[in-house]
């Protein structure tokens, strides 16, 4: 296989490649794959690791869909930390 890249993104793959160890690029390269591949493969929860891109796309499309925003504010946090240490106490018997 042949890909082409840009010649700044081909020098840039080379100096990654040496400062990792790698003889050649095309190590490197396939090493990358490997490790993204690995990541990847039932990172998430079932159901929710996309294999494509037009799956990501109909994932995405189903959150918009699925109702209001909510937004991510530190006091959303917070309340999502105080329910989760709620939870646990109820399943050790105890209060948070």
């Amino acid at each position: 296989m042949t890909i082409t890249l840009p010649d700044e993104m081909r020098a840039q793959l080379e100096r990654d490649a040496r400062a990792g160890g790698f003889a050649t690029v095309d190590e490197y390269v396939a090493e990358a794959l490997r490790t993204d591949r690995s990541d990847t493969a039932g990172s998430g929860p079932p159901g929710m690791s996309p294999r494509s891109r037009a799956e990501l796309d109909a994932m995405l499309d189903a959150g918009v869909a699925s109702g209001p925003p909510i937004r991510m504010t530190p006091e959303f946090w917070q309340e999502r930390e105080r329910e989760l240490a709620r939870r646990m106490a109820a399943r050790r018997g105890g209060t948070p």
